[in-house]
């Protein structure tokens, strides 16, 4: 199991800008606390808020996810994303996220994308999406077709909605389009359902 943070670029992991040298010993301090991946974004998309962090989290240890902050607008095209996405590859990011926060990316424009990066460097990518708009069974399904390497899911009763897609829809899905996925321990999943 690896774990992760979130580190919103210049802000750190705090919600305002934080000094270079704090942002540095943040990542010190959390990998000690066993904190593997550090994704990190800038919601401006703008890599010279990322950047930095890709360093941070090398010299602390912890592998460097760079996050594409997902929206649906005419300037934010394939193109678009592919291109950050290569900056950051050159920059030294360890994996790329496709941060879908909203739910809106639109399922073939995603699976493009991801392509396209897979295209500059046989990369993890991992498909981040919330469930709220209704695109992201289709997006999970297109960017895994395309090479995607990690989706996030969530567990009822806490998927869906604004929450990620169900574990269950997920996999019943993905093994239905032929993907290898891992079969769920059903005793251990319905322990933690359990607790929520």
């Amino acid at each position: 199991i690896q774990t992760h943070m979130l580190d919103r670029g210049l802000n750190g992991l705090r919600m305002y800008p934080v000094p270079a040298d704090v942002r540095k010993l943040m990542y010190k301090v959390k990998y000690k606390q066993g904190v593997d991946i550090t994704r990190i974004f800038c919601g401006l998309n703008d890599v010279r808020n990322i950047i930095p962090s890709i360093t941070y989290a090398k010299e602390a240890g912890m592998i460097s996810q760079c996050a594409l902050s997902i929206t649906h607008s005419p300037i934010h095209t394939v193109e678009y994303y592919v291109n950050m996405a290569k900056e950051l590859i050159e920059a030294g990011a360890d994996e790329i996220c496709i941060k879908d926060m909203a739910g809106i990316g639109r399922p073939v424009s995603l699976g493009k994308i991801v392509a396209g990066i897979k295209k500059i460097k046989d990369i993890p990518i991992q498909y981040h999406s919330h469930a709220g708009p209704g695109f992201n069974m289709a997006s999970i399904l297109e960017v895994c077709e395309a090479g995607c390497d990690y989706v996030d899911v969530g567990m009822e009763p806490l998927s869906w909605g604004t929450g990620h897609a169900d574990l269950l829809s997920v996999q019943a899905m993905l093994k239905d389009a032929g993907f290898q996925v891992p079969e769920i321990n059903m005793e251990a999943y319905m322990k933690v359902r359990s607790l929520v």
